[in-house]
């Protein structure tokens, strides 16, 4: 069946740029934002962030105390509340992921880390306050995934503009008119209580919190209104607006800047995506931590990966039988798999057709490598440093533990 869609493309009216364009940015205005990212930003850059095995969220007690410093800490009403119970320090580890201020790092079997990029660290410093602000909105309006902080939202697109949960929020359009109950009551679930609280800290929102999971009254303001409604694209399907997540224009390279420059004067510049140096080779630990065994091996940068899977098996005494992939993060951790030719997947890239070089490396990265799906060998491959030279092919230089056996 064939339907008549229209997109629903909002403008700004000479009073809604008046808005945007009056608007004090600080540290707390319009809400808390930048003055509580930068308090997780300085416990990053003090100690790196235990993480949890499974979603790889902050462990419960860190999120306690880093939500004990925040202008409006959440009040859990369990007592023995989990990290999902601290939404806001979840929504502003979400900001840190997808802005490229945190690397997760390995730290032994299935340990995780957060660790700060000190390069975006240095831009970050170099931007004024507005800058800081458009910044970390476009982080999350545009790379937000939900799946990234290890939450699911049930939608196919799972960043807070795509989500079904959007629509809870509007009725066709964003309004300053009070969430009617039904939609206080879904939200924290449909849309993520981290991105309520992302609201709230954006100051796009006014709201108020029953417990810890159910909301008792949120309401935009004016600048909520405004934004919400000039970056928000949805498809009209015979009457029904169904959420297709942000602007087209948005996603472009540095689309945000370009969108927003021409409202405000003092935006000179955002964050970008840090420069990687390149290297002819990389020195790379392949460790099975279960078993403690490793294998280094020194790889050409234009080796493939089906050629870095080869070097890996004959390293640890494996057979070449099995399917494999391997999987990755880029610098705001959206995950992805490289994989074996013969498993045919749409949309994915294949090992025979990707180089080391092609991967966004950088020296305390890591990959997975997932060897026969079966069985699920994991081996955890740590980026030590990036060299000049150029080796011949793949060379392994240093073996130690016994390499268990393949079956």
């Amino acid at each position: 069946m064939a339907f008549d869609t229209a997109m629903i493309l909002i403008k700004f009216s000479p009073e809604s740029l008046k808005i945007v364009q009056e608007q004090t940015f600080s540290d707390v205005q319009p809400c808390s934002l930048l003055q509580d990212f930068n308090r997780f930003l300085n416990r990053v850059m003090a100690q790196p962030v235990p993480l949890s095995k499974g979603k790889r969220q902050p462990i419960q007690k860190w999120a306690a105390l880093l939500n004990d410093e925040l202008t409006e800490p959440d009040s859990p009403t369990l007592k023995r509340p989990l990290t999902i119970h601290y939404p806001s320090v979840l929504g502003l580890y979400l900001l840190v992921r997808t802005a490229g201020f945190g690397r997760i790092i390995t730290a032994g079997t299935r340990k995780f880390q957060l660790v700060i990029n000190d390069t975006m660290m240095a831009q970050w410093q170099q931007l004024s306050a507005t800058e800081q602000y458009f910044s970390l909105l476009d982080a999350w309006l545009t790379r937000g995934h939900a799946g990234i902080i290890g939450e699911d939202l049930g939608s196919r697109d799972d960043r807070i503009l795509g989500c079904a949960g959007v629509n809870f929020l509007r009725q066709g359009l964003f309004t300053e008119d009070p969430i009617r109950p039904l939609g206080l009551e879904v939200l924290p679930s449909q849309l993520g209580a981290y991105n309520v609280s992302l609201l709230r800290l954006f100051g796009l929102v006014k709201l108020q919190w029953q417990d810890s999971r159910q909301l008792k009254h949120l309401q935009f303001t004016p600048l909520g209104v405004v934004l919400f409604n000039r970056f928000h694209k949805s498809i009209d399907l015979e009457g029904l607006a169904i959420p297709r997540g942000c602007e087209d224009e948005l996603y472009e390279v540095d689309g945000m800047q370009k969108v927003v420059q021409p409202w405000r004067e003092d935006i000179r510049q955002l964050l970008h995506p840090p420069k990687i140096d390149a290297f002819k080779s990389y020195i790379i630990n392949v460790l099975l931590f279960a078993y403690k065994c490793r294998r280094t091996l020194i790889v050409p940068a234009e080796a493939t990966l089906d050629q870095l899977a080869n070097a890996i098996l004959s390293a640890f005494s494996f057979s070449n039988h099995q399917l494999f992939y391997f999987f990755c993060e880029d610098c705001y951790g959206h995950s992805y798999h490289i994989e074996h030719p013969l498993l045919q997947q749409p949309d994915v890239d294949h090992t025979d057709d990707i180089c080391l070089k092609d991967l966004p490396l950088v020296p305390g990265d890591h990959l997975t490598f997932i060897y026969d799906l079966d069985i699920e060998w994991a081996f955890t491959l740590q980026i030590v440093d990036g060299v000049d030279e150029k080796p011949d092919g793949i060379i392994l230089t240093e073996a130690k533990g016994e390499a268990p056996r393949e079956y």
